[in-house]
């Protein structure tokens, strides 16, 4: 928490950047195979798949190292801030982490539904945690 707030936003900007940007090359070269005739469109949608999954996890396991905002107003809401972003980014992973291994080895017609909720259930499981932690904050405030 040292670090300069517009340093860390530039070092946000920039490894946000090479995670598109590996995307980008990974889609350019698949295209590239597929035009040589060296794989097919499944393989191609098979291996995006878990570009993404692989690029949203590297972005999940980062998101509690980044700082958000203006400085928390007590040690208690950077606390409660802290611990939101923690859960919120084990989640992310695991779920990315899932999602990559579904587009890898999942049948075709268990792909999309897998994905989508795995994704559903780790953005309920990030909403339920902020709001339990919200209540539990506020009913030992009220004390």
């Amino acid at each position: 928490m040292n670090e300069n707030p517009v340093a860390q936003a530039k070092k946000q900007i920039f490894f946000s950047l090479k995670l598109a940007a590996v995307m980008i090359g990974t889609g350019l070269l698949l295209s590239l195979a597929r035009k040589q005739g060296l794989i097919d469109g499944e393989l191609v949608e098979r291996a995006m798949g878990v570009a993404i999954g692989l690029a949203l996890a590297a972005y999940g396991n980062a998101m509690p190292k980044m700082l958000y905002g203006p400085p928390p107003r007590s040690i208690h809401h950077a606390t409660l801030a802290q611990a939101s972003v923690r859960v919120g980014g084990w989640t992310m992973t695991l779920a990315f982490l899932v999602w990559a291994a579904l587009w890898a080895f999942a049948p075709r017609d268990l792909i999309v539904t897998g994905s989508l909720a795995v994704v559903g259930a780790s953005a309920t499981i990030i909403l339920g945690y902020t709001v339990w932690k919200y209540v539990a904050s506020r009913a030992s405030r009220s004390d």
